[in-house]
């Protein structure tokens, strides 16, 4: 994925894909809301205590308290900023998406769908860990390839996660249940979708020849995450987001990839441009040059800005230290790991190194619709580096300890993504996956 899209929030302009294209058109990417609109969100409106249910059914394990009350202060003057002027979105997925969302039942909640639209991607990812774990299967040596069938699987789930993921913030503003828990919801599940998409467009070249090495993936990963990143750290500083044109450019490749994958067959993509460079190496370029593009236009962007929503270089550039060191540390133990461990199980490093990312991505979030200092230490990320070091000292538990390691991270993450929502809810008063609530409002 090249940009974070679909936030179930609050926009602040409503302009209609296709209208008055010459103008920066400020709206979320699926939710073109209406300034008019006079009617309170029940979100941003704790005082309807009536409406709000508070479940006890996961016990307490589920209501650790990870926001601070100044975050929880700071989302109820949150209003959400975006703009997004890519020829795709405009002329294809957005009208696509308006006329879709009209059919959509008014009882299905936005977060069901964000919920939903991530699970055919991960699901996918999953399903094509079953048929090719080691990501070698259609390497040229393999006697078993990936069956043609899965890529036609892999292109309708991309085409579903990409539809539901924006087409929910959009049924959000139908029925008026946007705001900073859609938003938080729907990024924080994108930047995890960083793993699925890149390693299994990756899994077509298999290993070897027509392939790039494990570092070099790790990298082209590394380069989806850094686009998705420096948007929300764009918007950390300057308040507006800038949905990278990349986002929708790369889910229509995706989906037109795995589509000749499955009519052609994967080996239509195995061969080598000017009897030197891979087709996969030309891919890896794309990803670094879009990664350098989008880097460029998010600083211009803060550059240009005249009213920063940070106070000093220092407190600007805060949000890079915790990802930094996670790039960084992840390089480090691929080129000094004891027992090679990426090529002996580089599903689940990829998975280790992706959740980590997305755990300090999701408290960048939250500090930007909060307006408050994003925080620099991450648990996931010290369990994440202290793996590293215990691989060196001790190598015959390498694979071990990143596999636990990677069960611990996961486990961590869903943790703080069930407790923070929950919380957010209780604050705002609402359902997170069921918008019953939005009934007893009316009465």
């Amino acid at each position: 994925m090249l940009g974070p899209s679909g936030s179930n929030n609050k926009g602040e302009v409503d302009v209609k894909a296709g209208e008055e294209i010459n103008k920066q058109a400020i709206f979320s990417s699926d939710t073109d809301l209406d300034t008019t609109q006079t009617e309170p969100l029940i979100e941003i409106h704790p005082s309807n205590s009536d409406i709000y249910v508070n479940s006890n059914t996961m016990g307490g394990m589920c209501d650790y308290k990870y926001l601070s009350g100044e975050q929880m202060k700071g989302f109820d003057t949150y209003k959400y900023s975006c703009i997004d002027n890519s020829p795709l979105s405009v002329y294809i997925s957005h009208p696509f998406w308006n006329w879709l969302v009209q059919f959509y039942p008014r009882s299905w909640a936005p977060n069901v769908l964000t919920l939903l639209g991530w699970g055919f991607v991960m699901g996918c990812f999953v399903f094509e860990g079953v048929l090719d774990y080691d990501i070698s299967a259609n390497s040229p040596e393999s006697p078993h390839p990936i069956p043609r069938w899965f890529w036609l699987v892999a292109a309708l789930c991309t085409f579903l996660g990409h539809t539901l993921d924006g087409t929910d913030g959009k049924q959000a503003r139908r029925i008026g249940a946007s705001g900073p828990t859609g938003e938080l919801f729907d990024h924080g599940l994108d930047s995890w979708s960083t793993v699925p998409f890149t390693i299994t467009i990756f899994s077509i070249f298999g290993r070897g020849t027509w392939s790039i090495s494990s570092l070099e993936l790790l990298c082209v990963l590394i380069s989806t995450q850094v686009v998705f990143f420096t948007t929300h750290w764009e918007k950390y500083n300057t308040g507006v987001m800038f949905l990278s044109w990349g986002y929708d450019a790369s889910q229509f490749g995706l989906m037109i990839v795995y589509t000749i994958a499955f009519i052609f067959g994967h080996s239509v993509f195995q061969y080598k441009i000017a009897d030197e460079y891979n087709l996969a190496f030309i891919m890896e370029l794309g990803f670094y040059t879009c990664c350098f593009l989008s880097l460029v236009v998010s600083l211009y962007n803060v550059l240009r800005c005249t009213n920063l929503k940070q106070p000093n270089l220092y407190e600007g550039c805060r949000p890079a230290i915790p990802v930094s060191i996670l790039f960084a540390v992840s390089i480090f133990w691929v080129l000094f790991s004891p027992t090679k461990v990426i090529e002996r199980d580089p599903r689940m490093f990829y998975m280790a190194m992706g959740t980590v990312f997305s755990n300090i991505t999701c408290r960048l979030i939250i500090a930007q619709m909060s307006s408050t200092k994003v925080e620099i230490y991450n648990t996931s990320l010290v369990l994440y580096a202290a793996t590293i070091v215990l691989s060196l000292y001790f190598p015959h538990y390498e694979l071990s300890l990143l596999r636990l390691s990677t069960v611990a991270i996961v486990l961590l993450h869903v943790h703080y993504g069930v407790c923070v929502v929950r919380q957010m809810c209780a604050h705002f008063k609402i359902h997170a996956l069921d918008v019953s609530y939005l009934a007893a409002k009316k009465t």
